[in-house]
């Protein structure tokens, strides 16, 4: 049996975190042929050292990269004097995902049949390669891609291997089982041996599921510890991007932002216009009267209401209450100023939005009056804090640029996090960013010096918020704002040198979401078929 020698690997994660992972080792440099091919190696090694008197193996593979797994292990078996046959569940003319194209474009070119199986009548005209042949048989037709009931020839393909007399080994997940809940719908593979990849999978150590598991094998495939702690473009599967087709104003998020003052007009702007760019459906900015009247005449698509004055006061706090029921997400902090009555202001308004179950923001000005006032048990569950080195100290009294190697400093602040406050999630703004909930942390390597023009923060503060809407997991929306933040100051730095504006900034999110996701697809998918045609 492989040697896992990581002291890391043994808890369990679900399949949306390993899709998150898997891309993520690609968005770090790991060419995912590597993986698939470690993985491969993984099966056949265990095969071999299972059943070492085996000379007969079948491997049965979908078109899916589950079945590149299988046909990469068909590979190395047949290189080590074993008889392999290979069943595809399909024409290999439909195969469509690169690496099982390439793998499967190695294996025709080898003394090893592959036999073409796209329908059950297929696969029964070919059964005895199931009984009496095969001594092993390889399941590497789903893995973790199951959705709803199963489909043919999947379903004949599980009945036959089930009722063959070899032995089983299933690929990261026996067929037919949720790896997420341990539940078989229909029919599973009973495994006498599971090789997973990297990590367990929830539903592998469910109760009662030994009888399809079998015997558990982790299979180091090459991702490094590091990777799981790094934001990236695996990190936006987490995100709910597309829109219901009944949707109304208001249903995709409603944001409200509280800040500025008679000195700082423009930082609430930017953080209101940055969500709008994110995709909420909303941006309510609530601050004093010339800051909103100033908005207003420069932006009609963000709703900017006034209060009475040149700052935040606490009789406003009731006037912002009435908005705060009405509003997804809350965000405060940028130019607020910090004068003493509006510092407690802010105490009152996030502790009774946390109280009313609101998920806040709080940045700037607004950290500063949290940390001044000693009212750090603010900073509870579903709320995001976005603190730079200075203002991190000003809250827990930590000097975190002591500490010059960036992963030893992201173990030290969450640390600090997990001593110092009640809970919530901290995004320590940097030249690497920091995010984490005291449990958990995530290093965001997106960003450049090119932002450090005043406003960026406050455009971070937008998007964030807006992802708060949009991400279930805080944690998960700090480090996607942080990561798509950065990228669109790169685009924008990358375009324009050292001349940005944090307008260029905010005006090259879309740009991001384009590059990161499939966003015409999902688009048009929502409009009407008779438009479609006028656009094209």
């Amino acid at each position: 049996m492989p040697v896992d020698f990581r002291d890391w690997s043994s808890a369990a994660i679900t399949s949306l975190e390993m899709r998150v992972i898997d891309r993520n080792a690609a968005y770090m440099g790991i060419d995912r042929h590597i993986l698939m091919e470690n993985a491969g190696r993984s099966v056949a090694t265990t095969v071999i050292e299972r059943y070492p008197k085996a000379r007969r193996i079948l491997v049965v593979a979908g078109l899916g990269d589950n079945g590149g797994d299988g046909i990469v292990a068909a590979r190395y078996l047949h290189s080590w004097g074993r008889e392999v046959k290979v069943v595809l569940l399909g024409r290999i003319s439909d195969a469509r995902e690169e690496l099982v194209v390439d793998n499967l474009g190695i294996l025709r070119g080898l003394n090893v049949e592959i036999i073409e199986a796209p329908t059950p009548y297929d696969l029964l005209a070919h059964q005895e390669v199931f009984h009496p042949w095969a001594e092993v048989i390889i399941d590497a037709i789903i893995g973790t891609g199951i959705r709803g009931v199963l489909r043919e020839p999947q379903a004949t393909a599980i009945e036959l291997i089930n009722k063959s007399s070899a032995y089983k080994v299933a690929v990261d997940i026996p067929s037919g089982l949720d790896p997420d809940t341990g539940e078989v719908r229909d029919i599973a593979v009973r495994a006498h041996v599971t090789v997973t990849m990297h990590r367990p999978k929830v539903g592998l150590v469910k109760e009662g599921v030994s009888q399809y598991v079998g015997d558990l094998v982790i299979a180091d495939i090459g991702i490094p510890e590091e990777v799981e702690h790094v934001v990236g473009p695996g990190d936006l599967y987490y995100m709910s991007y597309a829109r219901k087709p009944d949707s109304k104003k208001g249903d995709n998020g409603r944001v409200l932002f509280i800040g500025g003052s008679r000195e700082f007009t423009g930082a609430i702007y930017l953080a209101a216009k940055a969500a709008l760019r994110t995709g909420v459906d909303l941006s309510v900015v609530m601050a004093p009267r010339d800051v909103a009247r100033d908005i207003r005449a420069h932006d009609p698509s963000i709703i900017a209401i006034p209060l009475d004055g040149d700052y935040l006061m606490l009789n406003h706090v009731d006037q912002i209450m009435e908005q705060v029921g009405k509003s997804h997400v809350i965000a405060i902090g940028p130019g607020l100023g910090l004068r003493e009555e509006t510092m407690k202001a802010v105490v009152e308004l996030v502790s009774r939005a946390v109280d009313v179950g609101k998920r806040v923001v709080i940045d700037a000005d607004a950290i500063k009056a949290i940390g001044e006032l000693k009212r750090q048990d603010l900073i509870t569950k579903n709320v995001i804090i976005t603190p730079h080195a200075g203002e991190f100290k000003w809250l827990t009294g930590v000097d975190i640029t002591k500490e010059g190697n960036v992963w030893s400093r992201a173990v030290m602040v969450r640390d600090v996090v997990k001593s110092s406050l009640r809970g919530g999630v901290v995004l320590l703004k940097g030249n690497v960013d920091v995010i984490t909930d005291g449990e958990r942390y995530k290093l965001n390597f997106t960003g450049n010096p090119g932002m450090t023009v005043g406003g960026t923060g406050d455009v971070l503060t937008g998007v964030v918020s807006a992802l708060m809407v949009k991400v279930q997991d805080p944690l998960e929306a700090a480090a996607i704002g942080a990561f798509i933040t950065g990228l669109a100051g790169d685009l924008a730095t990358k375009e324009l040198g050292y001349h940005i504006t944090p307008i260029d900034v905010l005006e090259n999110i879309p740009k991001v979401f384009k590059r990161l996701m499939n966003v015409d697809e999902i688009v048009s998918s929502s409009i009407h078929p008779q438009a479609l045609k006028l656009i094209g």
